[in-house]
């Protein structure tokens, strides 16, 4: 009869917690040592895979990704990463295109961002397909249809952060690129579920069609979401349940996720659309107020299972194995050129409603490849479409991308060439700011303590504020006032 001291002595034998503190090391010290780096801009997570093939059986051998545990948390940090890539689907962003659309029809379809942006991944999609039956044909590939849906993928993750440091993000320029990479990463994902679908099931099946299901389930909580919002109650408990240990809203966004992560399952299809779809819920459902739920959800991911699982994709990509198959060494620098290919050569459509370096700008940007890549070669691999050397070659196919698109870019489109923003822009910016940082240390006002703090600048008593008293008082120095209040 097996005791509870014997189970305990099994589970320490199924889950050794020294990995985990190598993994959690590894992705600890990775920040730090990104950061010292001044001449190029190394990003945080290929540090994390570099670490993870460091330490596992390529280099030391320190940690292998084996055992349900280590296995549950690889595929949890990649549904978490989806998750995230979900939420940061901007539908402000959104409807300010679909505005600019109907504001700029007189001007010619070919400089629309809709028609941009779907033209764009039409061709690179086209492009990917030709590409993969050739590699197909000359025996470097098994599957042209994974092949093709992976050489499509982008980053919505690496565009997104570019455009916005430099302002880029609410230009037509910026948003053409951000809806190229939405498309790109939405259809792609959806493709792959479905195709994924059509191998388990060994061909056309009426099971391919149960992925829409999730469409369905994703109408229906939204719409049951924003009519319960504006039951009394329901907000009152909500509003009351937020705060210290209860956290209602951030449980009620990993539910969330989890069972759609469930609800893929059931339906046949892969987690990371489902995991996918629960981020666009939250993020179309969450009011502006709420927007630090969402900072609290990226925090609680890229601090723990989202570092976990760059670092495990090291710990699987077998060094070896890459550098003892002839065919995966020749097939990566024809896929490199093959994902550079298929974004450069599309993006030559901007040229219609940018300039030059406009254009090299988009495809260099666009070319940029990461978590979704790095997904659907893990679910190829599960799927037995490639080998452990291929996944390993597309791997680093990620790891150049990513890291040399971005500065790229940077050198196409110097600071000098970013649009001056209008002062009434730049006052827009600062205030959401501001409001970002209130909302990030729940502070409330009353009405009347706003009057009266705003009454203080009010010299003249005309209900106008000095301008320059109020900057005065933000710009001085707080460091001798009494901020605990705050």
């Amino acid at each position: 009869m097996l005791t509870a001291l014997d189970a305990h002595h099994v589970a320490a034998e199924v889950f050794n917690f020294k990995s985990l503190m190598i993994v959690m090391l590894a992705a600890f010290i990775v920040p730090i040592l990104v950061s010292r780096g001044k001449r190029i801009a190394v990003p945080i997570v290929v540090g994390e895979l570099v670490a993870g093939i460091i330490i596992g059986p390529s280099v030391l051998g320190w940690v292998v990704v084996e055992g349900q545990a280590m296995e549950f948390l690889r595929d949890f940090g990649l549904a978490y990463l989806m998750f995230i890539a979900g939420m940061e689907i901007d539908f402000n962003m959104l409807a300010k295109i679909a505005k600019g659309n109907a504001d700029t029809e007189d001007s010619g379809f070919l400089k629309n961002p809709m028609f941009l942006g779907t033209a764009s991944f039409a061709l690179t999609l086209t492009l990917s397909i030709g590409i993969s039956f050739l590699l197909v044909a000359r025996g470097l590939a098994d599957s042209a249809w994974m092949f093709a849906l992976i050489l499509s993928t982008t980053s919505l993750g690496v565009v997104l952060p570019v455009l916005k440091e430099r302002s880029l993000n609410e230009t037509p320029f910026g948003q053409t690129l951000l809806l190229t990479a939405l498309l790109a990463d939405f259809v792609t994902m959806l493709l792959i579920s479905i195709y994924a679908t059509y191998i388990v099931a060994g061909g056309l099946d009426v099971r391919m069609l149960l992925v829409f299901l999730l469409f369905v389930a994703f109408a229906f909580l939204h719409r049951t979401s924003h009519f319960m919002s504006r039951i009394p109650w329901i907000k009152d408990l909500v509003e009351e349940l937020s705060h210290a240990t209860a956290q209602i809203k951030l449980r009620a966004s990993l539910v969330l996720m989890v069972g759609f992560i469930v609800l893929s399952e059931l339906l046949q299809s892969e987690m990371i659309l489902g995991a996918f779809i629960a981020g666009v819920i939250v993020s179309l459902i969450t009011e502006s107020e709420d927007r630090r739920v969402e900072k609290d959800l990226e925090a609680f991911g890229f601090s723990f299972f989202i570092p976990i699982f760059f670092v495990l994709v090291g710990v699987g990509f077998d060094l070896n194995i890459l550098l003892a198959s002839r065919e995966a060494m020749l097939l990566m620098p024809i896929l490199l050129l093959a994902a550079l290919t298929v974004k450069f050569l599309p993006a030559l459509l901007f040229r219609a409603a940018f300039s030059w370096r406009e254009t090299l700008a988009a495809g260099s940007l666009l070319s940029a490849r990461l978590s979704l890549i790095i997904a659907a070669s893990l679910i190829a691999l599960d799927l037995n479409l490639i080998d452990d050397a291929t996944n390993s070659a597309i791997i680093l196919v990620a790891v150049f991308t990513v890291t040399f698109a971005p500065l790229l870019f940077a050198a196409l489109m110097p600071e000098a060439d970013v649009i001056e923003i209008s002062k009434r822009e730049r006052g827009s910016r600062a205030l959401t700011k501001f409001l970002s940082a209130l909302d990030t240390l729940n502070i409330e006002f009353e009405r009347e303590d706003l009057t009266a703090m705003f009454g203080m600048f009010d010299l003249d008593n005309d209900g106008s504020i000095e301008i320059e008293e109020f900057i005065a008082i933000i710009e001085g120095d707080h460091s001798h006032e009494d901020l605990d209040v705050l």
